[in-house]
């Protein structure tokens, strides 16, 4: 295969990237529909998620990652194409580095939302949910890095304000109020956000599946060990364990190693729960904090697509 650094030193005019970047249910593909870019490859994990029969139909994670090997697939051959990703992860600050230092033109239309709004898109306007924490800790990871990427790409960045025309307007209100409060207050709405719409959990949830063989094994050799039967991961925790050893040795693995798997299921529930309150607490600084709104500069979808037009045109 042609290397990208090839690619482009033989190439007068380098290709170029649009990413759609922004967090969970901020409106990306809102705002790509009202852009001129239908012309052009267009990457999305939504491909494979949507589709009943690939693989990864339902599997957000696989189908990100694919997602990221179609795109850098593309740029290995020099293509100019669209790649909509939230831009929140190490992997993708790699590929994009690897992109840009190979001569690659990358262009960014930053999708912004306040972060209920992408909290109650992600679960009242999408048949897909993911869980959360994950929607707040994508929300703080891509927002913070605004100057970063603006940086990187040298001005090569538009945002897009979206308030999803005011439909959330009331849940803005009701997380700003409790985020004058804190962490506290903003924990405390959310709980009684989730329990009053029946929300916060994830579509992505695959529990285990046990054959009658497996389930009256596996409650034989459960035996005395304590665990949450009604917390379906700590669940899901104890019954993997036991199918694992099950399907490999035709034995279960003894309650001591069942136990071992709840305590760790427990420990590192606990430490997802620090990390979430983490987040939590840098987005109330966020939301508050008057040299972060400054950065959000906003402008209109007919103002990005003229500015991706010249971009691409250059």
């Amino acid at each position: 295969m042609i290397k990208l650094s090839t690619l482009i030193l033989e190439d007068k005019e380098s290709p170029k990237a649009i990413v759609m970047a922004g967090g969970a249910g901020s409106g990306k593909t809102y705002l790509l529909n009202q852009l001129s870019l239908d012309s052009l490859t267009q990457f999305n994990p939504d491909k494979y998620v949507e589709d009943k029969n690939h693989p990864y139909y339902n599997k957000l994670g696989p189908a990100s990652n694919q997602t990221a090997k179609d795109a850098m697939a593309a740029a290995e051959e020099g293509k100019t194409f669209v790649w909509d990703t939230t831009a929140s992860g190490v992997g993708f600050q790699k590929n994009l580095d690897k992109m840009l230092a190979a001569g690659y033109q990358v262009y960014m239309v930053m999708v912004y939302a306040h972060p209920m709004i992408s909290y109650v898109s992600n679960f009242m306007a999408r048949k897909r949910n993911i869980p959360g924490d994950s929607v707040f800790a994508t929300w703080r990871n891509v927002y913070t890095k605004i100057e970063d990427f603006n940086r990187q790409l040298k001005g090569n960045l538009s945002i897009f304000v979206s308030d999803r025309g005011g439909k959330y307007k009331k849940e803005v209100e009701g997380f700003d109020t409790a985020a004058k409060n804190g962490l506290s207050g903003v924990k405390e709405y959310l709980k009684n956000f989730n329990e009053k719409n029946n929300v916060g959990g994830s579509s992505f949830f695959k529990p285990v599946e046990m054959n009658s063989e497996e389930e009256q094994e596996f409650i034989k050799h459960a035996g005395s060990v304590d665990w949450d039967k009604n917390n379906r991961s700590e669940d899901k925790a104890i019954k993997t364990t036991f199918l694992k050893a099950y399907r490999k040795n035709g034995v279960g693995p003894g309650q001591d190693k069942l136990k071992d798997a709840v305590k760790k299921y427990r420990e590192k529930s606990l430490k997802r729960k620090e990390d979430a309150d983490a987040v939590l607490d840098n987005i109330v600084d966020m939301i508050y904090n008057p040299t972060f709104q400054e950065k959000l500069q906003h402008s209109t979808p007919r103002e990005i697509d003229q500015k991706v037009q010249a971009f691409l045109a250059w």
